[in-house]
């Protein structure tokens, strides 16, 4: 399998989210992202394409943004380290 190496940019709180649950599922975080893309693009075949996946993206950034509004100073470094050594 070829791979290819990309940059993207997350808003911070679903960085953390995605963080935690990596770190829960002991999975990478590159894991958990092409997991979640390989289900979008199956999602976005079955329930009717390039529009559902728009809006599911427009929800997301609706949720994204309020979720902002709540986590600034929020350490997810701190929050992850936490979750790690939990057990």
């Amino acid at each position: 399998m070829n791979w290819i190496a990309t940059h993207i940019r997350l808003p911070e709180e679903l960085h953390t989210k995605l963080k935690i649950k990596a770190a829960k599922e002991k999975k990478s975080l590159a894991k958990v992202l092409r997991e979640a893309g390989e289900k979008v693009v199956e999602s976005k075949t079955a329930q009717g394409g390039e529009e559902r996946t728009q809006q599911l993206m427009k929800e997301i950034e609706e949720v994204a943004k309020e979720n902002a509004k709540y986590t600034k100073g929020f350490d997810s470094v701190k929050a992850l380290r936490e979750i790690r050594y939990q057990e």
